[in-house]
């Protein structure tokens, strides 16, 4: 049964896609880089930016993580 439904769906696509084309990615546009004040108040804290730690991984498979300032250390 679910079979049948899988290729119904299969057919389907097949069709729309001749009139859609694939996925669009991105923006459409030449996007620039995101340029933000150095002063910004994080999201998260309310802390500048400046004080923050973005740790990024060398692979594309782990989110980047915002590490916020210690508020005892104030």
């Amino acid at each position: 049964m679910a079979r049948e439904h899988w290729s119904w769906y299969e057919k389907f696509n097949r069709v729309v896609r001749t009139f859609t084309g694939p996925a669009q990615l991105g923006a459409g546009h030449p996007e620039a880089p995101d340029v933000r004040r150095p002063d910004a108040a994080c999201p998260l804290c309310g802390a500048p930016m400046t004080e923050h730690v973005v740790e990024r991984s060398a692979d594309q498979h782990t989110a980047s993580r915002l590490v916020c300032p210690d508020p005892r250390a104030a």
